[in-house]
């Protein structure tokens, strides 16, 4: 086995774990002779957990030779304690993918409609955290590049996508009830996180905040929300019964995402990835975290209306598609509840922004993405010219929508 000196190998992948799983995908399964793992993603692009490729090499019994691949998300060993303290994120993970999930697209094949959310999952037996997934690279799909960003139709296949998810939790819930507390809290569980993703992003902002063209002009409302960033995410943090809530993804932007294209290169599929931050609550935590991230400038706020518009039309579709039994939520409902947590836009633009915008890069501090402490990679973030042209046109957007007060 080739031990790649530059990604993390787990001691216990071994071919013999996967005997099982590959006798049921391998027809006259005989024996592995090789296994081979390699960097899932490009460096830079992952910063707690190492995401392998495991490529196995099977004989069968008429001595055919098969490749099968799959993905392997395992955490790293600097960061094995933070990822797993309190719940587990990858016992969270394994089931969004092996129960969640299949759930929901059984409600749409049950109606008619085939709607696949994601990669298959699979287990092994390994006493580890881990999510081993089919490798989707074979099938075509990949990722846009997050320094671009999505174009209007990307987003839309995205945003069709959250809709069918959304609609499916929603009436998933009403007919069966809550879903287990490991699927609703996503990281507003930890209050520490919380704090670090409030009180560490706006402390980096306004450090570098002069460097912003126009700054001026929103500079005492940063001051001002600065003091009541915990609150914001305090009142998201607790579904409301008046409000229209769902199983929000949780980690919403284009590095999770990824797109099926035909020879035409039109959008065939769009799968969801990264499903260990599930939170129930209103869609506003999954709107402004995508709208407000993954679009290009170019569209992110011009079109931003029309993609809440787009989104509920095809919310309400499928909600009627698998006969949800309460009121159908309204445009005015759904805009009303994006201008009560407008706050959540301004956390969004200060937090997860800055991240899609970053250069790659090989920095695999996991704990300073929840720091309150200054660093060169918060220096990097903030400073970085593309993530200022963003901030630029977003600050004063969201201080017109009260997001500032």
């Amino acid at each position: 086995m080739d031990t790649q000196k530059a990604i993390e190998i787990p001691e216990w992948l071994r071919p013999e774990i996967f005997k099982d799983l590959l006798k049921h995908q391998v027809k006259d399964y005989k024996e592995t002779k090789y296994l081979r793992p390699s960097a899932g993603v490009a460096k830079g692009e992952n910063y707690a957990t190492i995401m392998l490729r495991v490529e196995l090499d099977v004989e069968t019994e008429d001595k055919s030779q098969v490749t099968k691949a799959f993905m392997l998300k395992t955490p790293m060993a600097a960061h094995r304690l933070i990822l797993i303290k309190g719940d587990n994120i990858f016992d969270t993970e394994r089931g969004m993918y092996l129960k969640v999930v299949p759930e929901l697209e059984q409600m749409y094949r049950d109606v008619g409609l085939e709607v696949k959310f994601g990669a298959d999952a699979y287990e092994i037996p390994t006493s580890d955290y881990y999510v081993l997934l089919e490798d989707l690279k074979p099938q075509g799909f990949k990722n846009v590049d997050r320094l671009q960003g999505l174009d209007q139709a990307h987003t839309e296949s995205a945003l069709r996508k959250f809709a069918q998810w959304h609609a499916a939790s929603a009436v998933r819930v009403d007919t069966k009830g809550p879903y287990e507390e490991k699927y609703t809290r996503g990281f507003f569980k930890s209050q520490p996180v919380l704090s670090s993703i409030c009180n560490g992003s706006m402390k980096s902002l306004l450090k570098y905040i002069e460097l912003y063209e126009g700054h001026e002009t929103y500079l005492n409302d940063l001051h001002n929300i600065s003091k009541k960033l915990m609150d914001v995410v305090v009142g998201l943090g607790e579904p409301k019964s008046d409000e229209f809530n769902v199983l929000n993804h949780g980690d919403a932007w284009s590095n999770n995402i990824m797109f099926q294209y035909n020879e035409k290169n039109e959008i065939l599929n769009t799968y969801f990835v990264d499903l260990q931050l599930p939170k129930w609550g209103t869609v506003a935590q999954d709107l402004y975290y995508f709208l407000l991230s993954s679009p290009s400038l170019a569209i992110k706020t011009s079109k931003f209306d029309y993609f809440v518009w787009f989104y509920h039309s095809e919310l309400v579709k499928h909600l009627q598609l698998l006969s949800y039994s309460k009121p159908l939520p309204t445009l005015k409902s759904i805009l009303h509840d994006l201008s009560k947590y407008t706050g959540w836009g301004f956390i969004s633009t200060i937090w997860i922004l800055g991240y899609v915008l970053m250069d790659p890069t090989n920095y695999t501090g996991f704990e300073a993405l929840f720091s309150d402490e200054e660093s060169s990679f918060k220096k990097s973030m903030f400073s970085n010219p593309r993530y200022r042209k963003h901030a630029e046109v977003l600050l004063p957007w969201l201080q017109y929508r009260g997001a500032l007060e």
